[in-house]
């Protein structure tokens, strides 16, 4: 029993608004691509975690923004097959892979790990893009959490430096294969 899943992450969205003096941009100075192997009943039963495979860095210029994650694939829900290695088991649904993002401040509105859904969907990690403008958010503020203000990581890595770590737990009823989806990051101003 071998299953693949194959990540590309940085095959991500890399919104970077320029309107009037305002910019938002997103970088990241790790791979794009990020592999699961399941070896063992072990690996498919407790899942495998991957801790800071990614580091993104937000720089907000003049502007509040807003930071969303969801996953891109042919079927929304479902990865993308490329090779099967068995007829048995039913193809993996999205929900099986779960994110986490952390930094030093604390500021994601979700904490630990959730559920990745599809970008039509897609999860609020900071802001609510559904209900812009936000309320202006700063690190320092205790509570609510959330940061949103301009800032860059450079200035306040506590901030606006996000680690984020990537969970899968199969279980034993899916189909065996090399499977593959796009994890898509969007930062966008707060407008």
């Amino acid at each position: 029993m071998r299953a693949s899943f194959i990540i590309l992450l940085l095959s991500f969205i890399f919104n970077s608004w320029h309107s009037s003096a305002q910019t938002v941009a997103l970088l990241s100075k790790t791979s794009p691509n990020v592999d699961f192997t399941f070896n063992t009943i072990n690996e498919y039963v407790n899942g495998i975690t991957l801790s800071n495979v990614l580091a993104l860095n937000v720089d907000a210029e003049l502007t509040q923004w807003d930071l969303y994650v969801g996953a891109t694939t042919s079927i929304a829900g479902e990865w993308d097959a490329t090779t099967y290695y068995s007829n048995n088991g039913e193809a993996p649904d999205l929900n099986m892979i779960e994110i986490r993002f952390r930094n030093q401040s604390n500021t994601p509105l979700t904490s630990g790990f959730f559920p990745l859904t599809d970008i039509a969907t897609p999860t609020d990690i900071i802001g609510d893009r559904l209900n812009a403008p936000d309320a202006a958010i700063s690190c320092d503020d205790v509570t609510p959490v959330g940061t949103n203000m301009a800032g860059d990581y450079l200035s306040r890595p506590g901030c606006y430096k996000f680690n984020v770590d990537l969970r899968i737990t199969p279980g034993l009823s899916y189909r065996a294969g090399l499977y593959t989806l796009r994890i898509d990051f969007i930062l966008a101003p707060d407008l």
